[in-house]
């Protein structure tokens, strides 16, 4: 994939979308708790459907009109224990969580935002299931505030919603979505940047900046899937294109330069049919059925979806010869994303046209190509399409191909795509427009006072890398480190945790990242680990009663027992108390036993003595740095061939 794009000739603008989920008590328009249920089996499923109605203008959204056209059926799963029938739209919306509104005023102060001192509730339509309402309620906080990048350039913050999340899809059969409304009502703040970022370093340095803010507010949800990116990007003579899904900070870059190859090629196609003097209107929905000569075709799936009572239709494009097959990333042709937006909007796979191998790829044979051509009346410059399916499907597909090969003629259309873990991404849907949004009818307008604002804005700290700077060097470690402990929310943690342990942070830092990231992965609750239970080890590793080598295999215990003392949890974990006047008997034993290992091996037969001492002795009872220390000083008069010598 191209990156060495000249980004300023190219006029290249970059908008972030920040979706952060909000860690309150409640949900945001019910008393719901804000949690998800995992994998737990739902216990009721409603099934519904969902059709796009008239904007506040009398006009219907052209996105949530191609929606509608899969026409599939929703199931809702619930939970009778933390649903309402305000997530399944059966009750109106009670009033915002004040602890929610609380949180996005502190965020707002972080960006500097000027307050909407009278905010209201407005809807925005969605007809892909996530929200059974048919829509998402969501208000504006924050407006016109600014963002200072690492480079020391400033870009503007536009916006700070306050909305609920949607429900989180499961699974999708056929055209049934699965929904499981858990997530529907979560609260979360979606934070626009102006379309001022103009490289992908840029992008990237910029929402890392935005995650980190919002991280240090310590009043946000961490866990996996609790914060989503969505990138909007334009160049010189392109359209603006949304990228939704965006999961790692690294996809920014690719994401970006993926999508600045695919507008100058759709240009590239644009100008080419100038060239060629071709109109749209060239374009006609006039087709062939050629099913009946291609019952006996070498083409497997063909001949399978014929028996099968499918269709083998065919249609001329008039001067396309090469616009499908024109590449627009490696990979990946203008053909392509036609064939997508066929299978996302109805299902249908199997576009096939005559800018690919037919006799290579698909079988068809040189008599079948040629019949082909006369049917249609295929002159040397024109394209043919061959479809195979039935019914509706079929038809919706004739009229996708007709809209996106005329929409060839215009460049970029604008549209909403998903993001794939390879840096490229596919069309999702039709970009959504203003006439979405509407006031809310069910609730009422509210004012946000001076006094609240300005009781929060005396909260604000510092900003989260001045403190990482700051830490750095007062600890004398490095800046990630402590960019770990904010991301992760444990930074105020640190700072109670050093004072037992001024002269070792680093091993402060060890005990409540690392130690805890190796618990998580054996799928341990370590939740269960509070600031008492690391207060309470630290204090014990100090006045030696445990070594920092038993620190592990007491969090793992107290994980399964939290209210173990230190000395029940030490006595559950193997660990025993150790009198260390016996230490040099039993170091000497294991030393008289490996003379020739010394002789051979010197200052190398240290290692393996040591892992003798340890299991001898019980790891975590002694520290290892004394058990080290006392090992060497025996060892030096053999070293010296003092004692037991050649």
């Amino acid at each position: 994939m191209k990156t060495d794009f000249n980004y300023e000739s190219l006029g290249l603008k970059i908008g972030l979308e920040i979706h952060q989920q909000l860690d309150s008590k409640k949900k945001l328009f019910c008393n719901c708790p804000n949690e998800l249920q995992g994998t737990r089996a739902p216990d009721f499923t409603i099934l519904r459907k969902q059709r796009p109605v008239l904007g506040e203008e009398g006009k219907f959204d052209k996105g949530m009109l191609v929606e509608f056209l899969k026409k599939g059926s929703i199931v809702y799963e619930g939970y009778y224990d933390c649903t309402c029938t305000y997530e399944l739209d059966e009750t109106p919306p009670f009033h915002y969580d004040e602890e929610c509104l609380d949180i996005t005023l502190e965020i707002c102060a972080l960006f500097k935002m000027e307050i909407i001192r009278e905010a209201h509730v407005c809807r925005k339509n969605y007809v892909d299931g996530s929200v059974p309402a048919g829509f998402q309620r969501t208000m504006e906080i924050g407006q016109n505030g600014k963002l200072l990048l690492k480079t020391g350039k400033e870009i503007g913050i536009e916006n700070i919603f306050l909305e609920e999340d949607a429900a989180r899809r499961i699974k999708t059969e056929g055209k049934t979505s699965y929904f499981r409304v858990d997530r529907l009502g979560v609260p979360l703040n979606e934070i626009t940047t102006a379309p001022e970022i103009h490289t992908p370093e840029e992008a990237k340095d910029a929402a890392y900046r935005i995650g980190l803010l919002l991280r240090s507010a310590n009043k946000v949800k961490r866990v996996i899937g609790s914060t989503r990116q969505d990138i909007n990007i334009s160049i010189k003579g392109g359209e603006r294109i949304e990228i939704k899904g965006v999961q790692k900070l690294d996809w920014i870059p690719l994401l970006v330069n993926f999508e600045c190859q695919r507008q100058l090629s759709l240009i590239e196609i644009k100008k080419n049919l100038k060239k060629k003097n071709l109109k749209s209107s060239v374009i006609k929905k006039e087709t062939k059925d050629l099913s009946k000569f291609f019952k006996n075709t070498p083409c497997r799936f063909v001949k399978k979806g014929i028996k099968n009572g499918q269709k083998l239709i065919a249609m001329k494009i008039p001067g396309f010869k090469g616009i499908y097959g024109k590449e627009l990333n490696p990979k990946r042709r203008f053909g392509t994303e036609v064939a997508e937006k066929i299978k996302i909007l109805t299902g249908l796979q199997g576009l096939i046209h005559s800018d690919e191998d037919l006799q290579g790829k698909y079988k068809f044979t040189e008599k079948e190509i040629k019949k082909i051509k006369a049917e249609l009346k295929i002159e040397e410059n024109d394209l043919f399409i061959l479809l195979l399916a039935k019914g509706r499907p079929l038809d919706d597909a004739l009229d996708i191909i007709i809209e996106r090969t005329k929409q060839a003629f215009n460049g970029v259309p604008e549209e909403t795509r998903r993001a794939q873990d390879d840096g490229t991404h596919i069309f999702l849907r039709e970009l959504g427009g203003g006439k979405r949004l509407y006031p809310d009818t069910d609730t009422q307008s509210f004012i946000i006072s001076e006094e609240r604002i300005q009781k929060i804005n005396q909260s604000i700290g510092a900003y989260p890398w001045d403190i990482i700077d700051e830490y750095s060097k007062k600890y004398k470690l490095s800046g990630e480190l402590f960019e770990n402990l904010i991301m992760t929310g444990k930074l105020q943690l640190f700072d109670k945790l050093i004072k037992i342990l001024p002269d070792n942070p680093t091993l402060v830092i060890r005990t409540i990242t690392d130690m805890l990231k190796v618990l998580h992965r054996e799928n341990r609750n370590i939740k269960q680990l509070t600031e008492k239970h690391f207060s309470t080890l630290l204090k014990g590793l100090k006045k030696g009663v445990i070594a920092k080598e038993a620190l592990e295999s007491i969090l793992r215990i107290w994980i399964d027992f939290p209210e173990l003392t230190l000395e029940k949890a030490k006595k559950k974990a193997g660990i025993t108390s150790f009198d260390l006047k016996n230490l040099d008997e039993i170091i000497q034993d294991i030393i008289d036993k490996n003379i020739d290992l010394i002789k051979t091996r010197g200052k190398g037969a240290t290692g393996p003595l040591m892992g003798d001492v340890m299991k001898k002795i019980g790891r975590g009872v002694v520290d290892g740095k004394i058990l080290s220390s006392k090992l060497q000083e025996l060892m030096i008069p053999y070293l010296t061939n003092k004692k037991g010598g050649k």
